[in-house]
């Protein structure tokens, strides 16, 4: 009795694990000075954009496909909205890289399809809830900004 009650705890543990490790849709949180945008496909694929509050520093992302991890500031990785690329759209630290950021962040907003692609690996992930978790990049809620 004592062994299937604890087998029916751990089950129940397993399953609100695995219920929570995959989302499938946008969420939003903030922590020490951060406002963190994430998305993952419950299949180890993500997509995590970084936007510090200190009116300063940039936004950056990581994107994580077939377990491998890409910073849009080392390594790069290209965003795919609606059919249309994107090269490293995070990375702004050049005037034309951030010029063309706007552009990006509205489309990203509005997206039907999103896919990464880095490493020869192109991965889709969910576009729900995007648009209540991304805000535009002139409301005063929104932290994300360009170097530029």
């Amino acid at each position: 009795m004592h062994k299937q009650l604890l087998l029916a705890s751990l089950l129940s543990w397993l399953a609100t694990s695995t219920t929570f490790a995959g989302t499938s849709e946008w969420t939003s949180s903030y922590t020490q000075g951060v406002e963190e945008h994430l998305v993952d496909d419950g299949h180890g694929n993500q997509l995590s954009i970084a936007c510090p509050d200190d009116d300063e520093s940039p936004v950056s992302a990581y994107a994580t496909l077939a377990g491998k991890r890409y910073s849009s500031e080392k390594d790069g990785f290209d965003v795919i909205v609606d059919g249309t690329t994107f090269s490293n759209p995070f990375y702004t630290d050049c005037e034309a890289c951030s010029s063309s950021f706007p552009g990006f962040w509205a489309a990203l907003r509005n997206s039907r399809t999103l896919q990464l692609s880095a490493g020869g690996q192109t991965v889709k992930l969910p576009t729900q809830n995007l648009p209540q978790v991304l805000q535009p990049l002139t409301s005063k809620k929104n932290l994300c900004r360009s170097a530029w």
